[in-house]
């Protein structure tokens, strides 16, 4: 269990500190810097400079089963909240709420450094930012088996997961428009590996066998860091007690992985009214050096009586309880170091749009956008419409409805309204939205009982009006 808590903080830590890609709500606003994520051919009616931290700044989460509700409750006079896995939560409490795997995947993006600008027909960007991208699996059976042990003679934990990277991402892109109908993009994105850590079962049964409870189960981890140092004990297992997340991330000496991708794209105008584009995104491969990583492979087979194992929140450990509690999960979670390496699958997106301008004059605009983007803990696939409506050169704002399933996460279907307004006036471009508007949040602003969310928001400024602008033919 203190593997599953040590790589469950790094997501935690890594959470902290950055955010999301997913832009489909600002995708046909016109004054907007966002816009080009999810194609490179898009550009903004001007040339812009991110303000350093705060250019963009992004956070996109969703869940099958999984929200704030569900993973934390009251307890105690005081309302006091406690995970899921805290013995003061029952099972009655929790399992209406479980799929039979529940799963959960965050990406974020923060961009740290940023601008682009004109010469002419072509527009050029460059940038500097944060990714991190993660999730965690987690089987009703393991749920029940902590709280009830005894209930079933056999549990299948097996998909148990949990991992996370953190990447460096510096972009260079470039766009032109060939005439007044065609315009192409593409941009090219290096990746500089931080951190990486992956925790996987691909086994994990407990079964009944007469008396006794029997252990079989098969387990990876995946390390990479510049500055790793993994400390293992006298038989060469790691030694946990000794490797945390806090000190993990702390002991960063540079980059432990490289990557590079490619995003294309292309938008055409056809009859001046009507808008058609297409991109192509991620394009590449993300490896972990060798020399940075650590593999580790634990394989256990035992016995045990009995099975009473809570969470001591004053000692922030699972101890065993009782006589017949001599249940270990660090039994089957001892790693050892094995032969493989660590590498970051990468997906392709793809994406498609089409807009109409209504009145002919830019007023009003009604769009459909297809997309679709995968990475290692979930698969999006989303149909959004759209109205954008700019009622003054230096505003716009646009209302989205969006059908789609995150299939790698139990073929959740979901539909959302999202919204998104950009100023951008002469000497500042501000842009708020999300996808998934929030109606039900807490004090902190928490969406408890939203199983997807994403929220974006972006701060910049304008380096003038394209020169191509000027005679009429952005």
């Amino acid at each position: 269990m203190k593997r599953l808590c040590f790589v469950s903080a790094l997501m935690l830590l890594a959470a902290s500190g950055a955010s999301a890609q997913q832009y489909r709500t600002s995708y046909f606003m016109e004054g907007s810097t966002m816009r080009g994520y999810l194609n490179p051919a898009l550009r903004p009616d001007r040339g812009y400079v991110y303000i350093p931290v705060l250019g963009t700044t992004s956070v996109n989460f969703n869940s099958n089963a999984l929200t704030f509700k569900t993973i934390f409750y009251p307890v105690g006079d005081n309302g006091q909240l406690v995970s899921l896995l805290d013995d003061r939560v029952t099972w009655h409490d929790i399992e209406p709420n479980l799929k039979t795997m529940n799963k959960v995947g965050f990406d974020l993006h923060m961009t740290l450094l940023g601008a682009g600008f004109y010469t002419g027909r072509d527009f050029w960007t460059i940038e500097a930012g944060l990714d991190v991208t993660g999730g965690f699996h987690l089987p009703k059976s393991f749920v029940e088996f902590v709280k009830l042990g005894s209930k079933a003679n056999a549990y299948d934990m097996g998909g148990l997961m949990a991992g996370a990277d953190a990447v460096m991402n510096i972009s260079a892109g470039y766009s032109r428009r060939i005439n007044d109908e065609l315009t192409v993009g593409g941009r090219v994105n290096f990746k500089g590996g931080l951190a990486r850590a992956n925790m996987n079962y691909d086994r994990l049964n407990v079964t009944l066998n007469g008396e006794k409870w029997a252990v079989d189960a098969g387990g990876n981890l995946a390390l990479s860091l510049n500055g790793l140092d993994v400390p293992t004990d006298a038989e060469g297992y790691v030694d946990m007690d000794r490797l945390d997340a806090e000190s993990f991330v702390a002991n960063i000496r540079g980059l432990a992985g490289f990557g590079l991708t490619f995003d294309i794209g292309a938008e055409y105008v056809w009859m001046e009214r009507f808008k058609f584009s297409a991109a192509i995104l991620n394009l590449g491969f993300m490896n972990w050096s060798e020399k940075h990583t650590f593999v580790g492979r634990s394989e256990a087979s035992y016995d045990f009586v009995g099975m009473r194992y809570d969470f001591n929140p004053e000692t922030n450990q699972w101890e065993t309880v009782g006589e017949d509690g001599d249940f270990n999960f660090d039994e089957f979670a001892k790693f050892k170091e094995a032969s493989g390496r660590a590498r970051t699958k990468m997906y392709p997106g793809f994406v498609l749009g089409a807009e109409y301008d209504i009145f002919g004059n830019n007023l009003l605009g009604a769009g459909a956008l297809f997309t679709h983007r995968k990475n290692e803990y979930y698969a999006r696939t989303e149909v959004a419409l759209s109205a954008t409506v700019r009622p003054i050169e230096w505003f716009t704002a646009s209302l989205s409805w969006s059908v789609g399933n995150y299939k790698n996460i139990g073929d959740h279907f979901f539909n959302s309204f999202g919204f998104a307004f950009n100023f951008h006036t002469g000497w500042i471009n501000f842009f708020a939205g999300t996808d998934f508007l929030m109606f039900k949040v807490n004090p902190q602003f928490i969406p408890v009982g939203q199983k997807v969310f994403n929220i974006t928001v972006g701060l910049s400024v304008p380096l003038g009006p394209s020169p191509y602008c000027r005679y009429g033919k952005c």
